[in-house]
């Protein structure tokens, strides 16, 4: 019997993540190309395309194609004004790329965040689980609701986006433009730039000798000092940490979700920051859920959107 393999791809605002998906979540072989998002969608739909055809220049037998983007994805595929995709107004991705790709393959586009939660539904860390509510701390902060094992969209394909609570209405500025929304307080520029502000009230913090030595701050530095034992760090993750709990506490009361999965590059930050979070959405998590709520780490990382995108595009082709 073939094996049923599909082509997956996570496009960033920096690098498009390309993998070849088996039907079982395994990455057969991926690689990584500059989006070259500063020159328009031209460029980008073409570098999506050159990221297609060296996979399928393997000879492996492809039965799909499933793209994970940032921004809304409606339900006819068109992606509305992506951040950080500079000259997009409204795209539809599958129709500009089928000239550049061979005709018999179908496309699939779908959200970011929620392929990768489809990711973790089918193949990792929430398998077991028909219900729950993710979230990826990146750049932005972004989420998903799986419901009965698939993706819940809302109305217009929206849905889930936990960066967007506001924790304080009069708190900071968004990029969204609204005030307090978690990502202006977790969003990995965010906390980078607030991160250097405090600094400068604290002189002893081991954070000033690793940025003497050459290494660049953003919350993976602050958790590795963290981790080294330096309080301003482990301090300013548990207040993060603390902040993160409140928004997905506001979700999970609202949603009825028992179980949080947390993707994306601070997930790994587990002592310092998701220790904090778990004890804030516990003690803000109505009574009937607080009894049992549990945040989880996603298992596949930053391979996520990649998989995620590659078994929904099976799934929805009808392949699997």
């Amino acid at each position: 019997m073939e094996e049923t393999i599909a082509i997956g791809l996570d496009v960033g605002g920096t690098t498009i993540k390309a993998g070849l998906v088996r039907r079982d979540g395994t990455l057969i072989r991926h690689a990584a190309f500059d989006t070259r998002a500063a020159q328009g969608p031209d460029a980008v739909i073409e570098r999506i395309a050159e990221a297609i055809r060296s996979l399928l220049d393997g000879g492996e037998p492809v039965a799909s194609i499933g793209l994970g983007v940032p921004g809304v994805v409606n339900n006819r595929g068109e992606i509305s004004y992506p951040p950080n995709f500079p000259g997009w107004g409204v795209v539809n991705v599958a129709e500009r790329l089928r000239p550049h790709l061979p005709a018999q393959l179908p496309i699939v586009v779908e959200n970011d965040a929620n392929v990768a939660a489809y990711a973790e539904a089918r193949a990792g860390t929430g398998s077991s689980d028909q219900d729950f509510l993710f979230i990826t701390l990146g750049t932005g902060v972004g989420g998903c609701i799986i419901s009965g094992g698939n993706i819940w969209r809302g109305a217009t394909g929206g849905a889930g986006e936990v960066g967007h609570v506001s924790i304080d209405i009069n708190g900071p500025l968004c990029n969204c433009g609204a005030r307090g929304c978690i990502e202006a307080y977790i969003g990995h520029r965010y906390m980078a730039t607030e991160a250097a502000r405090r600094l400068e009230r604290d002189p002893d913090s081991l954070l000033h000798a690793m940025i003497a030595a050459g290494k660049e701050l953003d919350p993976k530095l602050v958790d590795e000092a963290a981790v080294a034992g330096d309080m301003f760090a482990r301090e300013f993750l548990a207040e993060m940490g603390t902040l993160l709990g409140a928004a997905l506490a506001s979700m999970v009361n609202m949603t009825d979700m028992h179980l949080v999965i947390v993707g994306g590059g601070l997930s790994h930050a587990e002592k310092y920051l998701l220790g904090p979070a778990r004890r804030s959405l516990q003690l803000r998590a109505i009574k009937s859920i607080s009894l049992d709520v549990e945040l989880r780490v996603a298992r596949f990382s930053n391979d996520a959107g990649m998989i995620g995108a590659g078994l929904l595009s099976l799934v929805l082709t009808g392949t699997v």
